[in-house]
């Protein structure tokens, strides 16, 4: 096959798309790189704003710093147990309801979905809610963070599209050898979704592991803040000095904003190394999900 034949004007577009998607690349990876930059420059280079993409006079004892906090443990501990019991849970209950959703003769259907969308532009409020957690007994509690998101409409709506677009035949072909509705559903609908379910699960689990708004206000109990908040401690601790000094065998000097970006980073990198192993589902679900809805 002979090579495709560009016109001046399409390889020109071309030209101009790959350069501007390029900077806008650059442009998210910046604060990144400067970030790393920062948790592995010297703390009195940060001071004098010395850093950009490259550190400055290497070192780890940023990192030093901050996995000598003796709340990281735990705090990572929360985000884990959070992170993996709320994606378990938010899959299996928005999944369930989105499957059966996605039956056109079931009754009330309509209804139901409406009644599942009126939330989405109508919220209770911070007062309501916080009175609802608490006379639910979730205020300090670990399970605040796992419960009340169980279901998401949003994530329904994209459920739901993704199990009307599998054929109906399969189910049919399964009752007539004797399968019930939770084996076609777990057997046979379950394996078919990966895709889908990898979406969702990825979507809730990057926000379950930068969650801290929730622990800010119905958690008081310090051993029980995930990391995100512990990030959200440090950030607004440091904010209240310019410069601390910690007595490490002498002196030294250490910048508050290096110990936000070694924060900011260890609390981020487990994500990044997390995403390559969803992408392939990730970008298939996305794609079938476009396409169908």
């Amino acid at each position: 096959m002979g090579r495709i034949r560009t016109s001046p004007a399409e390889a020109v577009f071309n030209v101009v798309n790959i350069l501007f998607l390029t900077s806008i690349g650059f442009l998210t990876l910046f604060p990144f790189l400067n970030a790393i930059a920062i948790s592995l420059s010297d703390p009195m280079a940060v001071l004098q704003g010395k850093v950009g993409l490259l550190p400055v006079q290497l070192t780890t004892y940023n990192y030093k710093m901050v996995f000598e906090n003796k709340a990281l443990p735990a705090a990572a501990y929360i985000s884990v147990m959070r992170t993996l019991l709320g994606i378990i849970y938010h899959v299996s209950i928005t999944g369930i309801a989105s499957y059966a959703l996605s039956f056109k003769e079931l009754p009330f259907n309509k209804s139901i979905t409406i009644f599942f969308m009126v939330p989405m532009y109508i919220g209770a409020g911070l007062i309501p809610t916080y009175v609802n957690m608490y006379e639910l007994g979730l205020v300090n509690n670990f399970w605040v963070y796992i419960l009340p998101h169980a279901f998401g409409a949003y994530v329904m709506f994209i459920m739901r599209t993704y199990f009307s677009g599998i054929p109906r035949e399969l189910n049919e072909s399964a009752m007539l050898d004797g399968a019930s509705e939770l084996t076609i559903f777990l057997r046979i609908i379950l394996p078919l979704s990966l895709p889908i379910i990898a979406v969702v699960a990825l979507y809730q689990g990057v926000w379950q592991w930068n969650s801290w708004f929730d622990a800010m206000m119905y958690v008081n109990k310090v051993k029980l803040h995930p990391l995100a908040m512990l990030l959200q401690r440090i950030i607004r601790e440091s904010e209240a000095t310019e410069a601390m000094m910690v007595g490490i065998s002498g002196s030294t000097q250490v910048s508050p904003q290096s110990i936000r970006m070694t924060m900011l980073i260890v609390t981020t990198l487990p994500i990044v190394f997390i995403y390559p192993f969803f992408q392939r589902y990730f970008v298939k679900g996305v794609m079938i999900g476009a396409v169908k809805g």
